[in-house]
This record gives structure tokens, sequence and C-alpha cells, in this order.
């Protein structure tokens, strides 16, 4: 949707500035719910505020500052905004939409950041934001013995993502949960070398028409294999498929996606994978973003609204709202508690009020203090529950806060949730025969 569309929806913003706080705070310390505002302290970096900024850019009004791009490129682009805004004024404002309409609308002008640039740049020469050679997106498959799915037939696609398929300090987590795979005997295949971006980044960053291409190209490339299954490990890439993808009005038909979190809950769930130990730990998870609120499947909507009494905007017919409520939570919390000796315990802001890791939507790459900053109040949180660690299933997640829990000599630990589970003992049980989709 345009800037020019969106002005509709920023105008019924009634400016009660609920997209700054958590709905129902458990306490003043974990209120906030956007990292922006708490980063710029001043209403222009609220959703609120860029959509003021919104509204005037798109009547001509302003023309584009240093100190705006700030504040609409200090933001992960995290989605709590919009959750926040829901709970009290479900569709009628979408302060996400705007955002994404903006950042279009700044880069339709030639006002993207150096920073996003050269992201842009290395992911048209390279195919991934970080520069990396293309031929080396596979070579943590070497001597796996997997299956080129681009040639061989599998049920299933294992898409693996450019952050767990470049940082070789992932690879043991992704090789065990590729083990994993192998143990309970399921049909997968890797793309290796050629697969794709997903093109969320380009999206957040405002590239629209180029994450449009990325994600026609995957598409294609994903359809052709023949699989009825789409497993990914990578966060981004599950919100790509289920939530951007339908909103550039592209999507994989009829192919069941789901995060390796969910498909190895079902293994075990099927007795096709069991633990055999545990470890004697308190535990604090953290949902990501992209996994949680910002995966919720999204429908495209083709209709008008209608005023009811002057005063009430209803949609017809009836549309979808995105509450954030239907991401990802429980799967890796299942996995979790299936180790014996786990207790987990919630921060206050959890699964669709989580709180950003801060290196999300460009913001680490443009704004590393924002970031940082970010990601040192979501460790504090963390603090508070008594865990002594803290565990996510998302790899950009898991590194940045891992960083910055050893710059600032935090007390708890920052592990990934496959790094977790492989110092647990996992054995195979004999294949009953299921066949999991």
């Amino acid at each position: 949707m345009s800037l020019e569309e969106r002005k509709r929806y920023i105008a019924r913003c009634p400016r009660c500035s609920q997209c700054k706080w958590m709905p129902a705070p458990k306490s003043q310390e974990f209120a906030p719910i956007c990292p922006s505002i708490q980063y710029g302290n001043f209403h222009s970096y609220s959703a609120g505020g860029k959509g003021f900024t919104a509204y005037a850019l798109a009547e001509n009004r302003i023309g584009v500052s240093e100190e705006m791009l700030r504040s609409v490129y200090a933001c992960t682009m995290c989605g709590a905004c919009d959750t926040a805004c829901k709970t009290n004024f479900g569709d009628n404002v979408e302060p996400l939409d705007t955002l994404y309409a903006l950042r279009n609308a700044v880069v339709a002008k030639g006002h993207a950041l150096p920073a996003h640039l050269d992201i842009m740049e290395t992911l048209r020469r390279e195919g991934n934001p970080f520069g990396k050679p293309r031929n080396d997106r596979g070579r943590f498959s070497k001597d796996l013995g997997l299956k080129d799915i681009t040639r061989d037939r599998a049920e299933v696609f294992l898409h693996v993502g450019c952050s767990m398929a470049y940082d070789e300090s992932q690879w043991p987590n992704l090789r065990f949960g590729i083990d994993l795979l192998k143990r309970a005997g399921i049909d997968f295949g890797v793309a290796a070398d050629a697969e794709l971006n997903n093109g969320g980044l380009a999206y957040d960053l405002g590239f629209q028409d180029e994450a449009r291409e990325l994600a026609r190209a995957n598409i294609e490339l994903i359809l052709s294999s023949g699989a009825t299954t789409l497993v990914t490990f990578c966060a981004e890439s599950y919100a790509a498929f289920k939530n951007i993808y339908p909103r550039l009005g592209l999507s994989l038909g009829a192919l069941r996606v789901v995060h390796i979190t969910e498909y190895l809950g079902e293994l075990f769930q099927n007795g096709r994978l069991e633990l055999d130990t545990g470890a004697d730990a308190i535990v604090t998870y953290h949902d990501p973003c992209k996994l949680g609120r910002l995966s919720e499947p999204y429908e495209p909507w083709n209709g008008e609204w209608r005023t009811v009494f002057n005063v009430v905007y209803v949609a017809e017919p009836p549309r979808k709202v995105l509450f954030g409520i239907d991401g990802n939570y429980e799967a890796p919390r299942q996995l979790l508690r299936m180790i014996k000796g786990v207790s987990l315990v919630e921060m206050q802001r959890s699964r669709e009020v989580s709180y950003c890791c801060g290196a999300g939507g460009g913001a680490k790459e443009a704004f590393p203090d924002f970031a940082a900053q970010t990601a040192r109040d979501r460790l504090a949180e963390a603090e508070t529950t008594g865990a002594s660690l803290l565990v996510t299933a998302c790899s950009t997640c898991q590194r940045h806060l891992r960083d910055v829990a050893q710059e600032t000599g935090a007390k708890l630990q920052v592990k990934g949730l496959l790094e977790f589970m492989s110092e647990s003992a996992l054995s195979p049980t004999e294949s009953r025969g299921e066949k999991i989709p």
C-alpha cells in the first residue's frame, strides 16, 4: 500500500501514545514496548510520530532531513507498536503498514541511508547481506551427504537462511538440527549454493521492488523442487514466507511452511526422536520478533471502508486483523520443556508483546548504539527473572544478545535453542512408520 493510501489510516490515529507502551504492563520498569522511542526520547521516534512524518511527506509539506531519517530508521521494525495499537483500535490505524510505506517512499525519493545502500549492494552482488561469496552459501553442507533438492526430489525443502549458512559459529547448531532430521528418517534436501535470500530485509529497509524480485525467485526455486513441505531454520525467512510475501501479492500456494522448532516438536511428539538426559538450568526464553508477531500469516484484503454513526469505521467485507497472537510461540517452549531439569521462567514482555533484541530492520547496521541500547534493556529484563540462561530460536537475536551480554558483563549466558538442545543427549527411536508431512 502506498503512502498516499495510508493517509486515511494515519488520520484515524487518536494520538493516545498506546504504540509506546505494553498493553496491561506488569511493572513501570518494563512498560515500554517501542525501542525506538526509548532511544530517541522524542515523539517523532514513536509509531504515532512517524505517522505524522508519513502524512506530511505524502502531502509534500516537508522534505527529507537528516534528523527525519534518524527517526525513521532508528527503528527495528519489530511490530510491537502495531500489536499495542491494535489492542485498542483493531485495524483502524495499523502503524506497521505505515512504517513500511514510509520507508518505501523515502527510498523512492533517493534518501536511503548509506549503510542500507551497502546492504542492498551486497544483496544484489552476492545474494546475502554480509558480502560473503555467493558460492560459499552451501559450504556448511560439504561432506554431509545431503540431497541437492534442485536435482533430486525430496518431500521436504530445507531452507537454511543467510545467517546460519554464512556464520560458521552457527554451523554446529545447524548440523545438529540436520542430524536430528536424518535420525528421524526425514526425506529432505537443501539448495546449498542455489539457495536465495528471502527478501525480508530488503522489504524492511524500504526496497519493496527488489524484495518482490527476490520473493518471486524464491517461490520459483522452492515450488519447482516438488517438495510438499518447506522447513526453515531462519526466523526472518519464516516471517517473509508467511507475512511479507502475501503483502507483495505473492504466495507459496498450498506448500506447508514450518519453522524448524515446529517440525522438531512434531518429531518428538510422534516418537521419532526422544531426549535421554537433560540439563539443570533456570531458563528464560526470548521471543524473536520475526518468529513471533511478525510471522502471523497475512491475508490480503480487497474491500471498502464504510462509516457507521459518522464515527465508527467498518471494513466490508471483514478483514483479518493481525494482533500478533498467531506467531510461533509455543513450539520453542515445548522443546525447552522436553529437556529434563529445565525450569522455564517468563519475562514480563513475552510472546506477542516481546521486547525486541535490537538487531533487526537495518538498525544495527545504521545505528549500532541504538541496537546495543535495546539489547541491554532486554538483557536487564531477562536478569530480573532469576534465570542463568537466555535462550532464543533466532540466530540473529542470539548473536546480537550474546555479543552485547559479553561486552557489558551480563550475568546470564545467551544461547540458541538448538545449541542448548545439543548439550542434552538425544537418540532416535525406531521409526514407527508415521509419515511426517
